[in-house]
């Protein structure tokens, strides 16, 4: 029953939050990716390659987001809750705290080195983003733990922790800015880019708040709720 109350809590929230999410990101996200595709350029070169699949624009995008948002939230709500569990008690407004967590840790502080980014701009080679992002990750992680839940002198190194991944400093591309070199483009991808930025960072707060405050409820609900009745019959 444990393991069954697990899932479907889990899959509930998938639900509520990748609903809102997915409408979220179709009013004020994707426009702003449509609109920056505009001014994307075309190496010749790669032109003449087969085109990857890609879903077509409107329904179609928007379902295949719908889908992975759902799926994605499933896994980040079924890990939190798992995670929850495991403490003596977390409610819903200490699910708030959890989920503003792990915002900062997938979130925030990676992007203040490696801030999201719209399609045509110029980036350093994958394999040093992803190894500073995932660094980064798991050193936030690690930090905010020790500086939430260890001894005063723990804290001390976890704010110690917290501030390296940012003096190592995340890759950065050779040249900085966009592959148009128009400046009408530039203008126009700029604004684009300090508005997905925003946009992106609002969505992600709220995906996780909602998270992180719906798992609390239903671990205090439907887990430790499982935990005491057991705990009655055994005795």
């Amino acid at each position: 029953m444990y393991f069954r109350n697990l899932v479907l809590s889990a899959f509930t929230i998938a639900i509520v939050v990748g609903v809102f999410f997915s409408a979220y990101q179709a009013i004020f996200i994707t426009p702003i990716i449509v609109d920056s595709e505009v001014y994307e350029v075309i190496e010749p070169s790669v032109s003449h390659q087969i085109e990857a699949w890609g879903p077509e624009d409107g329904i179609e995008r928007h379902s295949w987001s719908f889908a992975t948002n759902i799926l994605l939230c499933f896994a980040y709500a079924l890990l939190l809750m798992s995670a929850m569990s495991l403490k003596t008690s977390v409610n819903a407004i200490q699910g708030l705290f959890w989920g503003g967590a792990v915002y900062l840790s997938l979130f925030v502080a990676p992007a203040l080195g490696l801030p999201p980014e719209i399609p045509g701009m110029e980036a350093a080679y994958l394999e040093g983003r992803q190894s500073w992002w995932i660094y980064t990750v798991v050193i936030t992680a690690i930090s905010l733990w020790l500086i939430a839940f260890q001894p005063y002198w723990h804290k001390g190194i976890g704010v110690i922790l917290l501030i390296t991944p940012h003096l190592i400093g995340a890759p950065q591309p050779e040249i900085h800015g966009f592959v148009n070199t128009n400046q009408n483009a530039i203008v126009a991808l700029t604004d684009l880019w300090h508005a997905f930025i925003v946009q992106t960072s609002i969505a992600n707060a709220l995906l996780w708040l909602m998270i992180g405050g719906l798992s609390g409820f239903c671990v205090t609900k439907y887990i430790y709720s499982i935990d005491n009745v057991d705990q009655e019959s055994a005795e």
